[in-house]
């Protein structure tokens, strides 16, 4: 594909992306309750919790201009995110494990025992 064909292939992506935030524009307070409902989720099922959206969310909601696109766009990124976690657990067989259990896990893939390390 050309490079121009990526571009606009891209560009298309982003705008549906955009689309997406335009189609969920909705008061402060609603966007504030959705990603309430998304950081609620995002750290309920996360094994290791993450800071940084929750305070840039505490950081936007405590200026003064506190825009409404940018709470969309915030909703969408978080909600992307949970998608995104959830289809890698789903499709990713070694997503989440250990360094020392997914070399197990490839090794029994291709037929391979790998011995257990004793400590002297």
């Amino acid at each position: 594909m050309s490079s121009a064909a990526v571009r606009k292939a891209s560009a298309g992506i982003f705008s549906m992306a955009s689309l997406d935030a335009a189609r969920t524009r909705a008061t402060s307070h609603e966007l504030a309750e959705k990603i309430n409902q998304e950081l609620r989720v995002a750290t309920s099922t996360r094994k290791e919790p993450t800071n940084t959206p929750i305070a840039h969310f505490t950081q936007l909601l405590s200026t003064q201009k506190c825009q409404q696109p940018r709470l969309a766009d915030l909703e969408l990124f978080l909600r992307s995110k949970r998608v995104y976690y959830k289809l890698m657990e789903r499709y990713n067989p070694l997503y989440g494990m250990s360094e020392q259990e997914r070399i197990k896990a490839s090794a029994r893939t291709v037929g391979l025992d790998v011995p257990d390390r004793k400590s002297d």
